[in-house]
């Protein structure tokens, strides 16, 4: 074609946007029966903060869940609002929050928040990874 030489082919088109936008409307149909969320990320633990200066403590324990295989996040923003990452953590569907603040690491714990149970419970920090693995892993295994 752009040789100026006739150049022997065969080709096809599927339109693969057509096929994409099926396969999303079947996956949201699903979600919509399931009562579930279509997840855009495969975040398993959002690492949230209470209070000022906690970004490096954030990045810590998000640093611990990676070395360990958790697929962890974290806000970028210094001092993020509560509301902020809640609002983020529900909106991705992410299904567990690792939070603390100043009072939590002193006690050398953090709360971790089970968005689907809409529960929370106290877990220490050493625990943390292994406690972890545990609620990741309940789900597959139903």
């Amino acid at each position: 074609m752009f040789s100026g030489k006739d150049v022997p082919a065969v080709g096809v088109s599927i339109g693969i946007e057509r096929v994409f936008a099926i396969m999303e409307g079947q996956a949201r149909e699903r979600a919509a029966a399931s009562g579930t969320a279509i997840r855009a990320t495969e975040t398993q633990v959002l690492v949230a903060s209470i209070g000022n200066g906690m970004q490096v403590k954030r990045m810590e324990v998000a640093a611990k869940l990676w070395a360990a295989g958790i697929k962890a996040e974290f806000g970028f923003k210094p001092n993020p609002k509560m509301g902020d990452q809640l609002g983020y953590a529900l909106e991705q569907g992410i299904p567990f929050m690792v939070l603390f603040g100043e009072t939590e690491l002193q006690q050398g714990q953090v709360k971790v928040k089970d968005m689907a149970a809409k529960s929370e419970e106290a877990v220490a920090l050493d625990g943390l990874v292994g406690h972890l693995q545990r609620l990741i892993a309940a789900p597959a295994s139903s």
